[in-house]
């Protein structure tokens, strides 16, 4: 199977052919610790390639003696892995122009998010346990890291494989009511022709008393590309809640934070270390940051359920999901009783 694959700033586009055994109708989605902390997204999937692609122009970050992941330099976005022991080559799967339809889910080492991460949205079925990660079909284990918490229970510590992004959330407080959003919420329809102007200044990422941050899932185009994984979930946070290691205000390019302009006036930040998503943020909305869950390291688990409050509403941008049959899972889970 040859599909087209290409980043975000479209300079990594070539063709990869899918080895067969990547049709067999069910996505692979690995939950490990150094799955989610490398990309910065709560899971990740790859598809099995047949033979070797082209790895020129692309940064590559040795994880571990087993495993070496490849993404763009340029867009953060992650695009190949390569299992030294197995000789295997793995493309991700948000980069495919056309992918394999999801039939269903199986999720590798669940057991690693504490709460069921994505898997508590996408019923599926349950790999090994013994496996570490499904990039290394069991061959090697190291590189496994174990998430770390911060000592400070008023801060969630927020933090990449390779560390070189190290960040604190702090708890809701009265400055967070200072960040102004353009938009009333998250799950206004973008093609529907809603009035999507927030003239009530209504501040809606704070949730359950404005004790926790709002948290949901985004499935438009750049998301998907700027992250090389279909599923990207943001959790709203205001800036002024954003702390460096140092414990100082947040001020972008801070340890290895790269900054990529996706459109006008809209920037996304990314490690230039391991590539791992760190923010979405515009200057329409300065104040507001999306901050990828995958970075949380949450005493509760991947969700961050202390923290977070999920929408269950709508799935951001579902207009724009290439995956159709992934979605409709997703919408399936996080929404059981379909109510908009």
């Amino acid at each position: 199977m040859i599909r087209s694959i290409s980043c975000l700033c479209a300079k990594v586009t070539q063709q990869v052919q899918l080895d067969p055994s990547s049709n067999d109708g069910a996505l692979n989605l690995c939950h490990c610790t150094p799955c989610h902390t490398v990309t910065g997204q709560i899971c990740f999937s790859y598809y099995l390639l047949q033979a070797q692609p082209q790895l020129q122009s692309l940064e590559e970050y040795q994880q571990s003696n087993s495993i070496s992941r490849y993404f763009c330099g340029t867009c953060g976005s992650h695009v190949f892995a390569h299992c030294v022991h197995t000789g295997h080559y793995f493309v991700a799967s948000g980069l495919l122009d056309s992918p394999p339809q999801t039939e269903s889910v199986r999720h590798w080492r669940a057991s690693d998010t504490h709460d069921g991460g994505l898997s508590s949205f996408l019923p599926g079925d349950s790999a090994p346990t013994a496996v570490p990660c499904w990039l290394t079909n069991g061959q090697d284990a190291s590189g496994e890291i174990k998430s770390e918490k911060s000592s400070d229970p008023s801060q969630l510590l927020a933090r990449c494989h390779c560390g070189g992004i190290d960040l604190y959330i702090t708890r809701p407080d009265s400055t967070s009511e200072e960040a102004w959003s353009p938009w009333p919420d998250i799950i206004v329809p973008y093609i529907s022709g809603t009035n999507a102007e927030n003239e009530e200044d209504v501040k809606w990422w704070l949730c359950a008393g404005k004790t926790k941050y709002m948290a949901g899932a985004c499935v438009c185009r750049t998301c998907r590309l700027g992250s090389g994984f279909s599923i990207q979930t943001w959790a709203f946070i205001p800036k002024s809640n954003i702390l460096t290691a140092q414990k100082s205000p947040l001020a972008y390019g801070v340890g290895t934070m790269k900054r990529y302009e996706s459109s006008p006036k809209v920037y996304r930040e990314f490690c230039n270390c391991c590539g791992a998503s760190v923010f979405w943020h515009c200057e329409q909305r300065p104040l507001l940051i999306d901050v990828s869950v995958g970075l949380l390291q949450a005493d509760s688990g991947s969700r961050a359920e202390e923290w977070l409050e999920w929408t269950t509403g709508r799935i951001s941008f579902a207009e724009m999901a290439v995956d159709k049959s992934l979605l409709q899972q997703l919408e399936a889970g996080i929404n059981p009783k379909g109510s908009r």
